[in-house]
């Protein structure tokens, strides 16, 4: 495709993350869009069919720009931090793919699995632990699922926590969460004793 044309999807894509922060996808009109970058309605047709095709686009291109991003995430705190940063400055554009697609629709957007992956080959080498492919791909779900609900409540509450004060928040749980399990084992094993 040549530049000319990238560039001029490129401010459709732009123009409709400015226009989602001050009314709602169903009321955007190619009016609006196309004034917003000084281009004719036949432009806006020539690439796109409507308004929702655009957003189907910005999709795939939040996609692979968050998936840049993730991939230089060693951490599940760099990763989490990354994604907040990022929804955070394109809260109405995550908030109008989660009204059209769900949940769902924004985890196809966000490469969720692949970041998860990277972040537990960094720890499963750290410890010098063999691969698990069962065990990591079920934590897998379940992380992606966890992270799709509590990114789905940040984006849509403005009031939320900042993402430094929530990754501190899920730090705590997955400690304390550690500290439970521990626990457990040595009460089953036997070795645990209680003295106050």
């Amino acid at each position: 495709m040549p530049e000319f044309e990238n560039r001029t999807r490129r401010e459709l894509s732009a123009a409709l993350r400015e226009l989602l922060r001050e009314e709602p996808l169903d009321q955007l009109r190619v009016r609006e869009l196309t004034e917003r970058c000084g281009l004719r309605r036949q432009s806006f047709y020539y690439h796109f069919k409507d308004v929702y095709d655009l957003l189907a686009w910005a999709v795939r291109q939040e996609r692979a720009l968050l998936a840049d991003r993730l991939a230089e995430c060693l951490t599940w705190r760099q990763a989490l931090l990354a994604l907040l940063d990022r929804a955070g400055e394109e809260r109405a554009f995550y908030r109008a793919v989660l009204d059209q697609y769900g949940q769902e629709g924004l985890g196809e957007m966000i490469p969720l699995e692949e970041a998860l992956e990277a972040v537990q080959i960094y720890y499963r080498d750290r410890c010098g632990r063999p691969p698990d492919r069962n065990g990591e791909e079920r934590d897998r779900r379940r992380s992606r699922a966890m992270l799709l609900s509590l990114l789905e409540g940040w984006v849509r509450n403005e009031g939320a926590l900042p993402p430094e004060e929530l990754a501190d928040a899920l730090e705590r749980v997955a400690e304390r969460g550690a500290e439970g399990a521990v626990w457990q084992t040595l009460r089953e094993r036997g070795e645990w004793c209680w003295t106050p």
